[in-house]
């Protein structure tokens, strides 16, 4: 538990400072699950990890598409789903979109912007039921009072998580 809690600590930082989250930490978590599962579970084991490192990829490739949701958050739910494997990932995705919603809810409130909130989604609903394609979410609106970083969320939702399972 330790050690994923320190690699998405550090996650959190180089996502704060960067707004990207390291490709050599997250392969450096995901062979550290991939040798859990099979040091753990056997030949059994490389099928585990498969499906739980996949999992994520699958769920979110279209809030990726939306840019809702960015490539380093997709890995780190990967990278947690290779170490605990689907019960963790599950709750843990759970935990860390409702972490988000509070997170977001506080800064809209924080800068009083929620009819404009409101005003963007409704354009962009507008705009992807009329063009019937997926569209990028705006993000141009009010510099970046609108982005939260998602990381601290996984980080709240593993912590969570980890306390519910085990």
């Amino acid at each position: 538990m330790l050690l994923c809690l320190t690699l998405l600590s550090v996650a959190v930082v180089m996502d704060i400072r960067s707004f990207q989250i390291s490709n050599r930490l997250i392969v450096s978590g995901i062979l550290i699950g991939c040798f859990f599962q099979i040091q753990e579970l056997g030949v059994k084991g490389a099928g585990v990890f498969l499906i739980s490192v996949s999992v994520p990829v699958i769920l979110f490739y279209l809030l990726f598409l939306m840019r809702a949701l960015g490539a380093g958050d997709i890995k780190l739910f990967s990278m947690i789903g290779g170490i605990w494997g689907l019960q963790v990932l599950c709750t843990t995705i759970a935990v860390s979109f409702l972490a988000a919603a509070v997170m977001s809810l506080g800064k809209i409130l924080f800068h009083k912007n929620l009819i404009l909130r409101l005003r963007v989604f409704r354009g962009y609903m507008r705009e992807v039921l009329t063009s019937g394609r997926l569209l990028k979410y705006p993000q141009e609106f009010q510099g970046g009072q609108h982005i939260i970083h998602f990381s601290i969320a996984i980080l709240i939702g593993y912590a969570i998580a980890m306390e519910v399972v085990y």
